[in-house]
């Protein structure tokens, strides 16, 4: 993992363990232009962690797509009122790449968000999202903690 975004390692909070070989991150983003700025240097971080779990070269990208989604959502659609960051974990296990990503906003139902490639939402400019995260990741998970907010999870095998 020599290649880490520099940037992205003082950005976060950092754990190697290198007993059981897992590495793990955490962000916290401020909504707002700081955030935004910082979200280039995570996706580059997991796109490090993706190669170095062992995916290829365009699956980490993927990955770093999916991540930048979920976060955009959570930018977009997930901001409280009192403006609580969004916070970002990724861990890499020696076989897996799991991305959490956790805001305070009003959250939503999942399976109410509508299919971008049905007929009536091919032409609609956003809406992707989910989709990407899901054609992107092995498994995409949804949390709604009771004290509001939501919690999506994403999970990429890295090793076969």
């Amino acid at each position: 993992m020599a290649d880490l975004d520099s940037e992205a390692l003082r950005l976060g909070r950092f754990r190697r363990r290198p007993g059981n070989g897992t590495w793990s991150a955490r962000f916290v983003l401020p909504p707002g232009p700081d955030g935004e700025a910082a979200l280039d240097h995570i996706e580059d971080l997991a796109v490090c962690m993706g190669r170095a779990g062992g995916l290829d070269a365009d699956e980490a990208v993927f990955v770093g797509v999916a991540l930048r989604e979920a976060v955009v959502n959570a930018f977009r659609h997930g901001h409280s009122p009192q403006g609580d960051p969004t916070r970002i974990g990724l861990h890499l296990t020696p076989d897996c790449l799991v991305i959490s990503v956790r805001d305070r906003g009003p959250g939503f139902d999942p399976d109410r968000v509508p299919d971008p490639c049905s007929g009536e939402n091919v032409e609609r400019g956003s809406g992707r999202g989910i989709y990407y995260m899901r054609c992107f990741t092995d498994r995409v998970s949804f949390v709604f903690p009771r004290n509001g907010g939501s919690v999506v999870r994403l999970a990429k095998k890295t090793r076969s």
